[in-house]
Order: structure tokens, then C-alpha cells, then sequence
């Protein structure tokens, strides 16, 4: 048993500092390309990876209903399309720290908020004051901002996309919960969510300029196969992994490292550190995501790197 928990552990910590890495690896890319360019590109290259699985459903002939089917699609565009347009949007103009602290934190208050409207889950007073802190936290690194005199609104619009960006997983969260007690085999729906999400940016992505994909550098290259490898595949393996050894909620809680990872690989990179009141509205964020965490009976799986 402490065997397991310790795979687990160590399971969940290295998913966190994937997936905390996945937001500097972005803001490498999105220096030359556009942030729905680079969603297009990323997922092209991880549906090579999901497409066989979804081949393989197929040929065994494990066909979905087609209100299943409609169901995948938009949980596609939920959580591949416009999610990750909404987050490296944000990660462009908010920054890759920033953007991971507002992602990890928000993503369970919303989601809880969501369950309880969606599938009427209790909110208890642990919820509401989870909800009350994490909402401070926010407050805390946007309002500042507001108060100088020259105002920097292309920030703003990435807080704006990112808060967007997390009720999208919120929706997409509570919505796969129910299809998955109807389907089961989660490879198959992520593989399923990938494809379809990816189809959909592919018209999506049209409004941008293909062209730019030759300017990208090799290192560059190297960042987009990380964030379709790494972070798509072999961080939603061992998150995976990591779930079937230890009980979800005690694995979500290491993913709070991701903005630790996020902030120190940014700094490495591009230089900076957050300011004091970003540090503070960060604990307030975290803290308040702890506590809605802790309030669940389960989570939901996520992959949101």
C-alpha cells in the first residue's frame, strides 16, 4: 500500500512539472506563431498519437450512439478548441506564470460551482469559502494593475481569457463525467475528445496565417513536440497512472506545484520574478482551490497541460 501511494506521489509530482512547464513552453512558441496556430499544431500532432486508438474503437466495432458521439464533439471543443486558444491567449499576455497560478487554481472553484448547477452536488460552507478565497486571490493580482496610471489592457485580456479558459474546463469537467458513466473506457473518450477537438480547430485556425509555421526556430519545434508529446501524451499516462494508485483527490492536490514550475521555468527563461501581491493573490488562489478540492468525495480526471 505505501508503495503504491509513493508511485502515485512521485507520479503526480513529475505530471505537475510537465504540465507547469507546458505554459513557458507556449510563451516560447507564441513569440512567432498565434496562440489558435499553435493549438492547431499541437494537437495535429498528438491526434497521430490518439487517431490509432480511435481506429483500433472502430475496427472492433464499438460504435457510439450518435448522441454519444455528439456529446464527444463538443466536449472537443470545450476542452481541446477553444480551451487551449482561451489559455495561450492568456499565457501571451498574461505570462506563463500567471496564467498557471489562474488556470490550476480556478479550474476546481468553477468546476465545483458548475457540478452543484449542472448536477446539483452539495455546496457546503468548505465550497463557499474555497470559492470566497480563491476569488480574493484573483482580486488581488488584477486589481493593482488597475490603480497605475497607464493600464496595461492586453494583460487584462489574458486574465479575461483565462477565467474564460476555466469555465470551459468547469463545463467540459461536469459534462465528461456523465458521458463517462454511460461509455467507460477513458482512453477511448480522450482519444475520441483529442480527434474531435482537433478537426474543430483546424477551420478554427484558418484565420491565422499558416505561412508563420517556417519561421519557427528549432528550439521552438522542440517546445511545440513537447506540449504534444509530453504534456498530451505521456503527461495524461501518468496522471492516469498516477490515479489508478492513490484516490484522485490526494493526486490533485500535487498538481499545485504546476504554478511553482510555471513561475521558475519562466524565470529561468525569460527573466522576472512575481511581484508580492502576485505571491499573496497566488496563496489565496491555491488555498481556496485546496478547500473546494477537499470538499469533493472526487475529481473528475484532468489534463489540462
Amino acid at each position: 500500500m505505501v508503495r503504491r501511494v509513493l508511485y502515485g506521489t512521485v507520479s503526480a509530482v513529475v505530471v505537475a512539472v510537465i504540465w507547469g512547464l507546458s505554459f513557458v513552453a507556449a510563451r516560447v512558441v507564441l513569440s512567432t506563431i498565434t496562440p489558435i496556430l499553435l493549438a492547431t499544431v499541437r494537437f495535429i500532432i498528438a491526434s497521430l498519437v490518439f487517431g490509432p486508438v480511435v481506429v483500433e474503437e472502430v475496427r472492433r466495432g464499438r460504435f457510439l450512439k450518435p448522441k454519444d458521439l455528439t456529446e464527444l464533439l463538443l466536449l472537443g471543443f470545450l476542452s481541446i478548441s477553444i480551451y487551449f486558444w482561451l489559455q495561450y491567449t492568456g499565457v501571451k499576455y498574461a505570462g506563463a506564470g500567471v496564467s498557471a497560478l489562474l488556470v490550476v487554481g480556478l479550474i476546481p472553484i468553477i468546476t465545483g460551482i458548475a457540478s452543484a448547477l449542472v448536477l446539483g452536488e452539495k455546496y457546503g460552507v468548505q465550497r463557499v469559502l474555497g470559492t470566497g478565497l480563491g476569488l480574493s486571490g484573483v482580486a488581488l493580482i488584477v486589481v493593482p494593475g488597475l490603480l497605475l496610471d497607464r493600464i496595461d489592457w492586453w494583460f487584462y485580456l489574458g486574465v479575461l481569457c483565462l477565467l474564460l479558459n476555466a469555465v470551459c474546463w468547469a463545463i467540459y469537467s461536469t459534462l465528461s463525467r456523465r458521458l463517462m458513466s454511460r461509455v467507460g473506457r477513458p482512453l477511448a473518450v480522450t482519444s475520441y475528445v483529442t480527434v474531435l477537438g482537433t478537426l474543430l480547430l483546424i477551420p478554427l485556425s484558418l484565420t491565422s496565417d499558416w505561412s508563420l509555421i517556417r519561421y519557427l526556430q528549432p528550439e521552438q519545434w522542440l517546445s511545440v513536440l513537447y506540449l504534444s508529446l509530453v504534456c498530451s501524451c505521456l503527461g495524461y499516462f501518468l496522471w492516469n497512472f498516477s490515479l489508478s494508485k492513490m484516490d484522485a483527490v490526494r493526486a490533485a492536490v500535487w498538481l499545485y506545484l504546476e504554478p511553482v514550475a510555471a513561475f521558475v521555468g519562466e524565470a529561468l527563461i525569460f527573466g522576472g520574478v512575481p511581484s508580492s501581491t502576485t505571491l499573496v493573490g497566488g496563496g489565496a488562489i491555491i488555498a481556496g482551490a485546496l478547500f473546494t478540492n477537499w470538499s469533493r468525495t472526487a475529481s473528475s480526471g484532468r489534463g489540462r497541460g
